[in-house]
């Protein structure tokens, strides 16, 4: 990266930033101003349009919902990813006028339809109210108070009627009628004003509720009239809603629309911070050292009177981070950027997460079947989203990952679970010898992944010039793992039983010795100059530290056994599968049509869950036990001006 600084009239700053924005090479940096009442209040009406734009969308989007048949025009604006060239883009902004009268004819219709939805609510509470009288056919006048009598009207839960027709039985001055009804029951009590107190007691004990409303109608009645009547606002909203969806054609140019206004809105608030005098502004930022030839025609094209100029930046700097990954290594940024950017200032791990990552997702998926479909799914989806966003990322991983599996599936001789032939120890044989040389396979291959990342850190210490740092903290336990290597070797293998060939047995035989002084040295290393920069006692403490770390090494290796684990409940699984659809197939009959089911089925399931799981531990695999070596991350991606947009990506 190198820092820019460009000044030049202020009446050239509009054209400049639409030139820098098109390059999408630059990201400025800017010191925190507060704007004037006026730039405020402008900024104010640039976000509630962008707002306005954006419920115009949801309303829209909506609306699409209810459509059935959607064509190949409503499909691609109903997508996330619309590709557009910069000036289709910029055109958007010709048609401000037409996009203003289409929002009010939305919102418009907007608040119709809430509104009768909003009715629609409340018929539908009244006619809830409604359901447990229905089995009153009188109507609900005539529940009135006399001079002479008093007249409870209301509801009493079921449980509690006994009670309530004692008491009214035994009153000759009350009268009791019960409706039909489900758990809670319509009574009416009718009774002479002396007694009237007496029984609204008794009406209490009973968990009586009295009925509010008040209707010229029956229930049932009353309850039709307003079922016509939600029918009615169903059928004024399904229009309203038609005659929305006549704005649908306009979903994508919304979207590119509200894009544009986010870009607008975004650089009018940069231009805020400009440092300025009356007639000039002075803009700041980052531009990629390879593209200073570009960005300097892209300003030049635009106006001759300007000072351009380039630095290196300070160490107090902290520029943003771009990678510049190409082919299949650049599919690993999206597992990188996922844990944390890379300093700008550190080294890119991206090539060592790449071959790690897809190495470990061959082993645990492990099946030239699954190997096949996952690069066939991922190739599908790269070609068909043109927009490299998340998705098509995702989508590249599977792909690459699909590679990994079919080749470790071609070593292991799997496919869909059926063992065609044996090149590696296969783990699912049930030979101890077979399980015990891939599980300590995968251990090896964790302890070089380890050294690897202490390489690394070796490497970051160098390049920031601290030497002291990568001979102590790095080199000496690179050297005590190659060293743990070469001296456990020919121990383990003789101890478990594995076979190796007597050149391998004989070479690390000769090796044993030179192992162990490698370790001892690389060990002594670390806990003698872990406390160099300490005093007294934390030397002490520091160098009992680094030994101690041992433990937390060996565990990091043996964190690795969840690759085994992991390939061994796939081919299992796998396996059980097909022997149960066979069993089926073996059976005859209808056993001809579930066999192939439970087997398709089964290995879906097992391919989802596989991929799931290999992606997760994998990604665990990279972020703790590899990165906490070595990696620092806590950087910042490059962000040029105008790149933070929701709906667009530009080609062209």
């Amino acid at each position: 990266m190198k820092k820019f600084e460009l000044t030049a009239l202020s009446s050239d700053r509009a054209r400049l930033l639409a030139a820098l924005q098109k390059t999408q090479l630059v990201e400025p940096v800017f010191p925190e101003e507060e704007a004037d009442g006026a730039a405020g209040t402008e900024r104010g009406e640039r976000e509630a349009m962008e707002a306005r734009v954006k419920r115009g969308i949801a309303f829209l989007t909506s609306l699409a919902d209810g459509v059935r048949e959607k064509d190949g025009a409503l499909r691609a604006a109903l997508s996330d990813t619309i590709v557009i060239t910069y000036e289709q883009f910029l055109a958007s902004a010709a048609r401000e006028e037409e996009f203003s009268a289409a929002l009010a004819r939305l919102e418009a219709c907007a608040a119709a339809i809430s509104g009768r939805r909003a009715e629609r609510g409340k018929l539908s509470a009244r006619m809830a109210q409604l359901v447990p009288y229905l089995g009153v056919k009188e109507p609900f006048s005539v529940f009135c108070d006399t001079r002479s009598t008093k007249c409870f009207f209301g509801l009493v839960e079921e449980r509690m009627l006994p009670a309530l027709t004692s008491y009214a039985e035994g009153e000759p001055l009350a009268a009791l009628t019960v409706y039909e009804g489900a758990k809670q029951r319509p009574v009416a009590l009718v009774c002479h004003r002396e007694i009237a107190e007496l029984a609204a007691a008794v009406l209490a004990e009973c968990a009586f509720a009295r009925c509010e409303l008040n209707l010229a109608h029956p229930a049932a009645e009353e309850s039709a009239l307003l079922a016509r009547a939600a029918e009615t606002l169903a059928a004024e909203e399904a229009a309203l809603a038609e005659e929305g969806r006549k704005e649908l054609a306009l979903l994508r140019d919304l979207k590119i629309y509200a894009d544009y206004l986010s870009v607008e809105r975004e650089k009018a608030e940069l231009s805020r911070t400009f440092a300025r005098t009356e007639k000039t502004f002075t803009m700041r930022g980052y531009v990629p050292a390879e593209d200073e030839a570009l960005v300097r025609e892209a300003v030049a094209a635009v106006t001759e009177a300007h000072v351009l100029q380039f630095f290196e930046p300070a160490e107090e700097d902290t520029p943003p981070t771009l990678t510049r990954n190409r082919g299949p290594v650049k599919a690993a940024e999206f597992v990188t950027n996922m844990y944390s950017v890379p300093d700008y200032r550190e080294f890119d791990p991206n090539a060592f997460v790449f071959a790690f990552f897809m190495l470990f997702f061959g082993i645990i998926m492990a099946d030239i079947g699954y190997g096949v479909l996952l690069f066939l799914g991922g190739l599908i989806v790269m070609k068909r989203r043109r927009a490299n966003d998340g998705v098509r990322k995702l989508a590249a991983i599977l792909m690459y990952g699909g590679i990994a599996t079919a080749v470790m599936g071609a070593l292991f001789g799997s496919c869909f679970g059926f063992s065609l032939y044996s090149c590696l120890p296969d783990p699912s044989s049930g030979s101890r010898t077979n399980v015990l040389t891939i599980l300590l396979g995968c251990l090896a291959l964790g302890l070089l992944q380890i050294t690897v990342g202490y390489i690394l850190s070796a490497v970051n210490s160098f390049r920031k010039g601290r030497i002291a740092d990568a001979l102590c903290d790095a080199l000496t336990w690179v050297l005590f793992c190659l060293g743990l290597f070469f001296a456990v070797f020919n121990f383990i293998t003789d101890y478990f039983g594995i076979p190796v060939s007597a050149g391998v047995h004989a070479f690390f035989g000769t090796m044993a010795l030179p192992g162990v002084i490698m370790l001892g040295v690389g060990l002594a290393g670390a806990a003698l100059t872990a406390g160099r920069k300490e005093k007294l006692l934390g030397k002490l403490t520091k160098g009992f530290g680094a030994v101690y770390g041992i433990i937390n090494l060996l565990s990091d290796v043996l964190s690795y056994a969840r690759l085994f684990g992991l390939m061994l409940s796939g081919m299992i699984i796998a396996q059980q599968f097909n022997g149960i659809g066979l069993d089926l197939i073996g059976a005859g009959s209808v056993g001809f049509v579930f066999g192939p089911v439970v087997i398709l089925i089964g290995h879906a399931f097992n391919l989802a869950m596989g991929v799931l799981g290999a992606y997760i531990h994998d990604c665990r695999l990279q972020y703790i036990e590899f990165f906490s070596k070595f990696y620092t991350g806590e950087g910042t991606l490059f962000t040029p001006l105008g790149s933070n947009r929701e709906y667009t990506y530009f080609v062209g």
